[in-house]
């Protein structure tokens, strides 16, 4: 009977404890504050839409890997990268992650845990380490392509170097928010710190389509609605106002704001936006200008081409060069290019992009290889769709 009745009495103590538990339970809140929802609700009622976004480029624009193995979905491997035979940063494998190593005279001078991973992997991925409130970036990135560990643009040459902040102005293009303090230093200048707990890596739902709490709980109450409420209508908007959208983050470094652009919501216009920098000219890098370069184009002026034509922002499949053509055709089909060789004509549907949106080296940004003062350029496909001459002069010599 004594065991029967500790069993009872343990089971009935469990069950308590798991009710207990149960009711003061609390989500965890957004960081941006009750007007938002959070990406795992919009999941509840869209998820053939978040089953694709899990492998689009938005969505890992950036990641926390807060587990050792949350690197292994980069397939990223060991490596090492020489300034010369004395200097040089390792890339290693242990068992609490993925770390870089400075190496001088053959010994470990310091090292740093992997923390958060930036870019979808297309070209290379970035990474950074925690540095108390301070968010680093790491002396190496990693080419996809190439397969290769290079120098982080813009640091020394010569030297290892752990000590470059990431800002606000880069987490605003690369995550979906992250709640910033100015902290005054022993030599009273201000600094950027952050609160770890508020960073929401990646592009979610609501960075997009702005804060869902009111929609989510209408609908919630009023199931059989389907009409959105409280959420705007992308298509509803001006062309200029839906490319606005996309240029906060595809603008590149001319677009200068006071405030942070975090609260840029759709429909708001980048215009209004302090300091804004406009520019149009023709010469705009391709590294992260896009916006610019579509804008330069004719097909855009005569409202005929905008991001969305071309691109699904909630898709991770990427289109085959026909597909593409086929978009221009369908404006162009009186096009001819009697110039052209019979075989080259052939190709005009299959491919237009190469001809019209060639793939161009960026200025701004340069990788440099191991062992070598020389650069990898960043090469990618400039968005001013127009008639590139030398090209044609190119086909037809």
């Amino acid at each position: 009977m004594g065991l029967r009745r500790f069993l009872i009495v343990f089971i009935i103590l469990a069950a308590f404890v798991i009710v207990i538990v149960q009711c003061t339970k609390v989500e965890k809140k957004d960081s941006r504050g009750p007007a938002y929802a959070g990406s795992s609700t919009c999941v509840k009622c869209h998820r053939n839409i978040e089953d694709s976004y899990l492998h689009n480029a938005h969505f890992n624009a950036s990641r926390i890997l807060s587990q050792p193995n949350s690197i292994d979905s980069l397939s990223v491997p060991d490596g090492e990268f020489l300034f010369n035979e004395n200097t040089k940063v390792g890339v290693e494998r242990r068992d609490s992650g993925l770390y870089q190593i400075a190496l001088v005279n053959g010994r470990d001078m310091k090292a740093e845990h992997t923390d958060v991973v930036f870019g979808a992997g297309k070209s290379a991925y970035t990474f950074a380490f925690w540095y108390g409130n301070k968010l680093m970036q790491m002396p190496l990135n990693y080419l996809t392509k190439e397969r290769q560990w290079v120098n982080s643009p813009g640091f020394p040459t010569d030297q290892i170097y752990f000590g470059r902040p990431i800002i606000a102005r880069c987490l605003e293009c690369h995550s979906s928010y992250v709640d910033k303090k100015l902290v005054q230093t022993d030599n009273f200048n201000m600094e950027e710190e952050f609160v770890k707990g508020s960073l929401i890596a990646g592009i979610d739902c609501e960075r997009c389509h702005g804060p869902a709490a009111k929609h989510v709980a209408f609908h919630e109450a009023n199931p059989k609605e389907k009409k959105a409420v409280y959420m705007v209508n992308y298509r509803s908007l001006a062309l200029s106002r839906r490319v606005d959208m996309c240029g906060v983050c595809h603008s590149g470094t001319a677009l200068q704001t006071l405030t942070s652009t975090f609260s840029f919501k759709p429909g708001d216009t980048l215009k209004t936006l302090p300091q804004y920098n406009a520019y149009t000219g023709e010469d705009a890098d391709v590294h992260g200008k896009q916006k610019q370069l579509l804008e330069a184009s004719a097909c855009y002026k005569i409202g005929k081409a905008e991001c969305i034509t071309c691109h699904d922002a909630h898709s991770g499949v990427k289109l085959s060069m026909e597909i593409y053509a086929q978009k221009c055709i369908s404006c162009h089909q009186e096009v001819k290019h009697e110039q052209l060789s019979a075989k080259d004509k052939a190709l005009l549907t299959k491919n237009c992009i190469d001809c019209h949106m060639p793939v161009k080296e960026s200025q701004a940004i340069g990788f440099q290889k191991s062992n070598s003062k020389e650069k990898i350029p960043y090469k990618l496909r400039t968005h001013r769709i127009a008639v590139y001459n030398e090209l044609i002069s190119k086909k037809l010599n």
